[in-house]
């Protein structure tokens, strides 16, 4: 049975943001998006961070490079819940959601980052992290 965690939202932090207004063209029909997550724990502060890498670009030009760290306070008693044989286990579902508030987080971003320009037009797709999370993130303490 899953343990309910209790967190939330501490900052966020933008890591890189990059446009590359050059290369994009206004009958662009194709864009190609890489998205990559990313988990890191601080065993001291309860705090797990979310990191979420969109990389956009439109036939290997670069188009949109970003970064951003979701930093998320837990519970110290949901944390309590997670421990087993001296590890603190996050399970894929969980993972899911941290993943998904950060990638929404970035999306937002995006879209703001980039109003004003040609590529304020381009829909950075919905993903859904549970196609894509299946193995947990173990932190050794």
């Amino acid at each position: 049975m899953e343990q309910q965690v209790m967190y939330r939202f501490s900052k966020m932090e933008l890591e890189q943001f990059a446009m590359f207004e050059e290369n994009c063209n206004p009958e662009l029909k194709e864009v190609q998006f890489q998205t990559e997550a990313q988990f890191s724990y601080d065993t001291d502060n309860y705090i797990l961070c979310s990191k979420i890498i969109v990389n956009m670009s439109v036939q290997e030009k670069p188009l949109v490079k970003a970064e951003l760290k979701s930093f998320f306070n837990l519970l110290p008693e949901s944390v309590e819940n997670l421990r087993k044989d001296g590890r603190i286990m996050f399970a894929p579902p969980l993972l899911v959601q941290f993943a998904s508030l950060c990638y929404g987080s970035i999306r937002g971003v995006i879209f703001t980052k980039t109003l004003g320009t040609p590529l304020n037009s381009i829909i950075v797709p919905p993903v859904y992290f549970g196609n894509l999370i299946n193995k947990g993130f173990v932190v050794e303490e």
